[in-house]
C-alpha cells in the first residue's frame, strides 16, 4: 500500500514538473486566446467587423435621447421648464447634485458607450491584418472620430473640461484628470477636421439614411470653431466657422437645400415646415434634402426599436386631465398622443417670440403650434366646442361657453397650454405617448443660423441678417434688418426654428448665457438657479472611483474646492 502511494506520488510530481517545464520554456503557454467571435481580437479583423461596431456607435448616439424622462437639454433653460411639480428635471436647480440621475446618465452615455466604442475602432484600425484600402479605413475612422467629437462636445458643454481618453483602454485606470475647456475643444477640433476631410459627400441612397456624411462634420465643426473663437478670443476662428458652414450651404459637401414646397404625405393638413417632422419624412428617401443627420429608430428592423422617440410623451401637455364644464375629459386620440407635460415651454417661447409681425410666420401656424383644444368626448354636451379657462384670484378654472368660471380647477403648467406639433406623428399604440419618428439632430436651417452667428461674432451684421433671412423667408416671416441683428435676436430665431430639436442647454452654455437667459425667461430658474449652475456637477461616483488622482468637482457643488 505504501509502495503504491509512493509510486503514485512520484508519478504525479513527474507529470507536474513536465508541465511546469513546458510552461517555463514558453511564455505563450499562459497567454489568453479569446474564442468569442465578438471579442475585438476576432471581430475587428475585417471591414465588416468594424462596421458592426459603427452600428453600435449609431445606436449609442440614438440612446442619448431615449431615456424615458423629460428632455433636460430643454428644461431649465429659457425655452422650457418642467411641468412636474416636485422640482425634478431642472425645475429646482437646488436638486441638481453630483448623484443626479440625468447627470450620471450623460456621463455614462459618453464614457461607457460612445467613447469606448469610438476609441475601439480608432485604435484597432491600425491593425495591419485588416484588409481594406486606405480610403476605406480613413472613411470608417472618420465616422468614429465624428462620434467621439460629438460626445466630447456634449460633455464640454455640460460639465466643462473633462478627462480626455484618446485610445482604447485595455486595463483599469484610476488616475484620470480633467483637461481644460480649451484643451477639450482643441481635441474635438482635431477629430472633426479629420472627419470633414475623410467622410464622403452625401448620396441619395435610402440604405444610407442616418449615416454620417461630410456635411455633419462640417456643421459641428462650425459650432466648435465658434466656441474656440470665443475661448481664445481669436477672430480667425470665426472665419474658419464661416468657411466650414459655407461648404455645406454651397453644395461642396453634397446636395442640401431648405425645403420650400410640401413633400411626403401631402394629403395630411399641414405646411412644408410641418412636413419636415412627420413620420417617415425626416430622411432623404422621403425627398427631405434639408436634414443633415437624423438618428434612425428603424421599427421592425433588427437592431431597431419600437416607440423609442419620447418627444411626444414629454414635450406635450397632459391634456387628458382637462375637463369640460360637465366634467368630461378630453380623450386621447389620433396623432395627438398621450403626453405628460414634462417639458413645459415658457411664455417666452409661446408668446414673446411671436408678438411682433408673426401672424404669417409658418412656424407659428396652427400646423406647428396647437393653440386651441377642443372637447372630443361625444357624451359631453360640450362636444366639439373649444376648451377655455379663466383666472379667479390668480387660480385657473375651466370656463363655460360664456367665459364664466366653473368650479373645476385646471393646471395651466402641466395640463392646459399650447403644444409644439413637430413632436407629433403616427402612434405606436392608440394610447401611446411615443412614436417611431426618426429624430433630426442636424439640418440645413441650423447651418445657416450657425454661419449667421459667426458673422455676428465678427461684427458683420449685414451678412448675418442675410443668412437669418434665408431661414425667415422659408417661414414667410418678415425679413430682419441688419440694424436689429445681435446675439439675442439670433437666439430668438434659433428658438423659433429649432425648439425640441436643439439641445438648448448646450447652446446657451457654449455662449455663457444659460444663467442670464434662464433666470430672465424661466420663472422656476429665476427662483432657484445660481451662476454656478451654468455647468453640471461631475458625478460623485466618477470622483470616488478615481483613486489615483484628484478629479476636481465643479465650483458650487458639494466637494468642490
Amino acid at each position: 500500500m505504501k509502495t503504491c502511494n509512493i509510486l503514485s506520488t512520484r508519478y504525479f510530481l513527474f507529470v507536474l514538473s513536465l508541465c511546469l517545464g513546458i510552461g517555463g520554456c514558453q511564455e505563450s503557454f499562459l497567454d489568453e486566446k479569446p474564442l468569442d467571435r465578438f471579442s475585438p481580437e476576432n471581430l475587428l479583423t475585417s471591414k465588416a467587423g468594424f462596421e458592426s461596431v459603427l452600428v453600435a456607435l449609431h445606436k449609442s448616439a440614438r440612446d442619448e435621447r431615449t431615456l424615458d424622462r423629460p428632455d433636460q437639454m430643454g428644461t431649465g433653460t429659457d425655452v422650457a421648464t418642467s411641468g412636474v411639480a416636485d422640482g425634478r428635471f431642472m425645475k429646482d436647480y437646488r436638486l441638481v447634485l453630483p448623484n443626479d440621475q440625468i447627470v450620471n446618465y450623460y456621463w455614462d452615455w459618453a464614457y461607457a458607450d460612445m467613447l469606448k466604442n469610438a476609441n475601439l475602432i480608432i485604435t484597432r484600425a491600425e491593425n495591419p491584418v485588416v484588409r481594406w484600402t486606405e480610403q476605406e479605413k480613413n472613411a470608417l475612422v472618420a465616422e468614429a472620430r465624428f462620434f467621439r467629437a460629438y460626445a466630447y462636445n456634449v460633455l464640454v458643454n455640460l460639465f466643462g473640461g473633462v478627462p480626455l481618453v484618446d485610445r482604447e483602454l485595455t486595463e483599469p485606470r484610476f488616475d484620470f484628470s480633467r483637461a481644460s475647456r480649451l484643451e477639450t475643444l482643441e481635441f474635438i477640433k482635431a477629430d472633426l477636421e479629420f472627419a470633414a476631410e475623410n467622410l464622403p459627400n452625401v448620396v441619395n441612397d435610402p440604405t444610407k439614411d442616418g449615416r454620417i456624411f461630410k456635411a455633419a462634420a462640417l456643421h459641428l465643426l462650425t459650432e466648435v470653431y465658434i466656441s474656440l473663437g470665443r475661448e481664445k478670443k481669436v477672430a480667425t476662428f470665426y472665419d474658419k466657422a464661416i468657411a466650414a458652414a459655407t461648404k455645406v450651404i454651397d453644395g461642396s459637401a453634397g446636395q442640401y437645400q431648405l425645403m420650400t414646397k410640401r413633400f411626403g404625405k401631402t394629403s395630411r393638413p399641414g405646411d412644408v415646415f410641418s412636413d419636415l417632422f412627420w413620420t417617415n419624412q425626416q430622411n432623404r428617401a422621403s425627398g427631405n434634402l434639408e436634414t443633415i443627420w437624423a438618428v434612425q429608430f428603424e421599427f421592425l428592423t433588427v437592431g431597431g426599436g419600437e416607440g423609442l422617440n419620447v418627444d411626444l410623451r414629454w414635450w406635450g401637455p397632459q391634456f387628458e386631465n382637462i375637463r369640460s364644464p360637465d366634467n368630461k375629459r378630453i380623450l386621447v386620440s389620433d396623432s395627438i398622443g398621450r403626453s405628460q407635460g414634462g417639458n413645459r415651454p415658457t411664455n417666452y417661447f409661446f408668446y414673446d417670440l411671436w408678438k411682433d409681425n408673426y401672424a404669417n410666420d409658418m412656424r407659428n401656424s396652427r400646423y406647428n403650434i396647437r393653440r386651441k383644444w377642443y372637447y372630443n368626448d361625444p357624451t359631453s354636451k360640450y362636444f366639439g366646442k373649444e376648451a377655455k379657462y379663466t383666472l379667479v384670484n390668480g387660480k385657473a378654472f375651466v370656463a363655460d361657453e360664456n367665459g364664466k368660471p366653473t368650479t373645476i380647477a385646471v393646471d395651466t403648467l402641466r395640463w392646459f397650454y399650447p403644444m409644439i406639433r413637430k413632436i407629433e406623428g403616427e402612434l405606436t399604440a392608440p394610447l401611446s405617448g411615443r412614436t417611431n419618428n426618426d429624430q433630426i439632430r442636424m439640418r440645413l436651417a441650423e447651418t445657416y443660423l450657425l454661419r449667421a452667428e459667426a458673422y455676428i461674432h465678427k461684427g458683420d451684421m449685414q451678412r448675418a441678417a442675410a443668412d437669418i433671412n434665408v431661414v425667415r423667408t422659408r417661414a414667410n416671416a418678415k425679413p430682419v434688418a441688419a440694424a436689429d441683428v445681435n446675439l439675442a435676436y439670433l437666439l430668438d430665431e434659433r428658438a423659433r426654428e429649432l425648439t425640441v430639436e436643439e439641445a438648448r442647454r448646450r447652446t446657451l452654455v457654449r455662449l455663457g448665457l444659460l444663467y442670464e437667459r434662464a433666470t430672465r425667461y424661466n420663472w422656476d430658474a429665476k427662483a432657484t438657479m445660481q451662476p454656478y449652475h451654468e455647468l453640471w456637477p461631475i458625478p460623485q461616483k466618477a470622483i470616488d472611483a478615481n483613486q489615483g488622482a484628484v478629479l476636481d468637482q465643479n465650483p458650487g457643488y458639494p466637494g468642490a474646492k
